[in-house]
């Protein structure tokens, strides 16, 4: 124990007196200012997210040809049903009439020998061969149909351009890719998250998502979950569509998404 009083001492010892009463407390200051300020963790959960269309198609050539018509460009919007690309087609066309005036002179042919059986001139044969030259030239007709409807592209859904691979007055050889569209009206964002939050984040949970194109922040419910866990990552993709209203969204945007799961998870 230190003595309180210092009377009587040498200068020396003084000043070894006081040191012993200063050094501790200073050091434990020391300490305590140097502790680290334990960090207080957030509830909030951040996570990338990424906008996407629902509904997209990759769109090819129907037939081998050159293209007549390719009116719209990268970003156009269309209408469900508008033409998106027609090709040169007379020689489709006359295919078809002629299908079609064959199917005329079968069926008068027919109508002729029903006329001659109920008198009893024509045999059942050659009635049966009528009837089967009209199923034929009908066949023809369809066939050929259908190969003239190749010579236009119908849009499938209303949206807009997303890319294109031609151009008007090209040939396009059978298959080969012209353009993608999409549809902007539908869109839902994408993210992968832990596996280990399906006990929490499950479809109607509400967030909200920050996109980094737009600076906006919009409010999003999760809907859908994939049927399968990454085992190596032990993550899971999940879909959510976006609640409020976004018409300056577009597929590709990303930002982030920040979830509240309760408390104590």
């Amino acid at each position: 124990m230190i003595p309180l009083s210092t009377a009587g001492k040498s200068p020396f010892v003084r000043l070894r007196l006081l040191l012993a009463l200063v050094l501790p407390l200073l050091g434990a200051a020391s300490a305590r200012a140097q502790e680290p300020a334990r960090a207080v963790e957030s509830p909030i959960r951040d996570i990338r997210v990424q906008v996407a269309a629902t509904t997209s198609a990759a769109i090819g050539a129907p037939m081998a040809g050159r293209l007549s018509e390719f009116p719209l460009r990268d970003g156009d919007r269309f209408e469900k049903g508008q033409i998106l690309a027609r090709f040169v087609c007379a020689e489709r066309d006359g295919a078809l009439a002629h299908a079609r005036a064959r199917l005329t002179e079968k069926r008068r042919t027919l109508t002729n020998k029903q006329q001659l059986r109920s008198l009893g001139n024509s045999t059942g044969l050659e009635y049966d061969i009528a009837v089967a030259e009209v199923a034929e030239a009908d066949a023809e007709v369809a066939i050929n149909q259908a190969m003239v409807e190749n010579c236009t592209v119908a849009a499938p859904f209303a949206g807009r351009v997303a890319s294109i691979s031609v151009h008007r007055y090209q040939y396009a050889a059978q298959g080969l890719p012209m353009l993608d569209i999409l549809s902007d009206n539908d869109l839902e964002l994408e993210m992968i998250v832990p596996s280990r939050w399906l006990s929490w984040l499950k479809p109607g949970t509400r967030f909200d998502a920050t996109i980094d194109e737009t600076g906006k922040t919009y409010q999003a419910e999760l809907n859908r979950v994939s049927g399968r866990v990454d085992p190596v990552s032990r993550s899971i993709k999940m879909y959510s569509h976006v609640v409020s209203a976004a018409g300056d969204l577009l597929p590709g945007m990303s930002g982030r998404a920040l979830l509240a799961p309760p408390s104590g998870r």
